[in-house]
């Protein structure tokens, strides 16, 4: 019989720490609403998995395996068998003690967030307690998920092409609006929702922190039913937000951005879960599966001869010549090239599978475009599967092959080559055929 069990451990980091996810600085100002990491064990009395949701950028590789080996250390769960998803909130804080510019460098923080976490994980253990495991999957009503990269009259590719420029042709690619879950229904204690779905989170903006979406789909999950914990991850969500730019005279800005949207995007979600809830088809399946393996990408060098005429357009730039900010697409590409001089040869993206049963989560260490979402499901052949982005590491940009020849601001700011998606598929497609 499978056991699961659920923890949730207040995360929120001190006013003034930085904030990740775009071209300019900003400082925690404020809370909207708090963050935490949500922690789901589950196994069979033989294996133990463990899953860790965080209400945060990114986490490189390197703190996510410290805090994956104290959760080992402490619940004897191998490291191998722990999942730790970043939610990648914009509203949130980036934990790179060794990396970016604007990760959170708060060494007091940095190590009551290690602490937290291996916390959620003891604490999930300890609550586990049989269960029926079920899954359901169902489109939202609304949509609330688009791809954010278009073909433009002129044949070019935008990303989140400007407001006051033509209308979009088309999307590159299909969005994905399908709401995946989870039930594990215990018998006296709360059932356990585990909810899949793939946007970007970055609806609210702004120096506050909060959860966005996320944050918003498991409060009302759980006040749907008083008798549920609602643990929420975000899929393959690198090319996706939440703005429909081909019906963009049509929206509000109240709509469309800011705390609002994100609660009715959250709403959405949740109205989905109750619609299905009932509904799941019970799964049986008992046997617990954990890999995870590291892909290794040679670094994008287009550009590198521009160093000097790049370098000197990023500091003027920041130095706030330009009367009108230029285009992220062209950020992005400068700050690339620009960092070329001190970037690694190859770089790594973790790759991890867990299992159960016939249920795949396969967790990839950056943010995958939405496509990696159906190519996995592809590959699974049969398995169901659950996608989440920045898993176990965070690496950026994970692109398409066809994405390098379209451009965009994610192919532009990318380190990794096109050979990068025959990479992953083959990987990942490796792994679920192991179980």
């Amino acid at each position: 019989m499978i056991q699961a069990g659920f923890a949730r451990v207040d995360i929120t980091p001190p006013l003034g720490s930085p904030m990740s996810g775009y071209f300019y600085k900003r400082f925690a100002e404020g809370v909207l609403d708090p963050l935490s990491v949500n922690a789901l064990a589950f196994g069979n009395g033989a294996q133990t998995a463990v899953i860790l949701s965080a209400d945060i950028a990114g986490m490189t590789e390197n703190y996510a395996d410290e805090v994956r080996a104290l959760v080992e250390q402490r619940t004897g769960v191998p490291a191998v068998y722990v999942m730790i998803c970043a939610l990648h909130q914009h509203t949130s804080v980036c934990v790179a003690p060794n990396g970016n510019h604007d990760a959170i460098k708060d060494s007091v923080y940095l190590h009551m967030l290690y602490r937290k976490m291996a916390d959620a994980a003891v604490m999930a253990v300890k609550d586990m307690s049989e269960a029926e495991v079920s899954v359901a999957a169902e489109q939202t009503a609304e949509q609330i998920a688009f791809v954010r990269r278009y073909v433009m009259p002129d044949g070019t590719v935008a990303t989140n092409p400007s407001r006051r420029g033509p209308l979009p042709v088309r999307p590159c690619d299909e969005p994905d609006n399908t709401v995946r879950l989870i039930r594990f229904k215990r018998e006296g204690k709360k059932d356990i929702a585990y909810v899949n779905f793939s946007t970007h989170p970055d609806v609210i903006s702004g120096s506050k922190l909060s959860a966005d979406w996320l944050g918003f789909t498991r409060r009302f999950v759980e006040e749907d039913n008083a008798d549920v914990h609602c643990i929420c991850i975000t899929g393959f969500q690198g090319d996706s937000n939440h703005c429909d730019h081909l019906t963009r005279n049509e929206r509000t800005l109240s709509r469309e951005f800011g705390y609002q949207h994100s609660e009715h995007m959250g709403r959405v979600i949740a109205d989905t879960v109750k619609r299905i809830w009932d509904h799941t088809e019970v799964h049986t399946g008992e046997t617990i599966f954990a890999e995870k393996q590291v892909v290794y990408n040679k670094t994008n060098t287009e550009g590198e001869e521009e160093y000097a005429a790049q370098k000197a357009f990023y500091e003027d730039y920041e130095a706030g010549k330009f009367e009108k900010p230029p285009h992220i697409s062209l950020l992005a590409r400068a700050k690339r090239i620009i960092n070329l001089r001190t970037t690694a040869l190859y770089h790594a993206i973790p790759i991890t599978v867990l299992g159960l049963g016939d249920l795949a989560f396969v967790g990839i260490g950056g943010e995958p475009f939405t496509y990696y979402t159906y190519a996995t499901v592809a590959l699974a052949k049969g398995k169901t599967v659950f996608c989440s982005s920045n898993s176990n590491g965070y690496v950026g940009y994970l692109p398409h092959e066809r994405a390098y020849s379209e451009g965009g601001y994610e192919t532009s700011s990318t380190v990794f080559t096109k050979e990068l998606q025959g990479q992953i598929l083959s990987t990942v497609k490796d792994m679920l055929e192991k179980f």
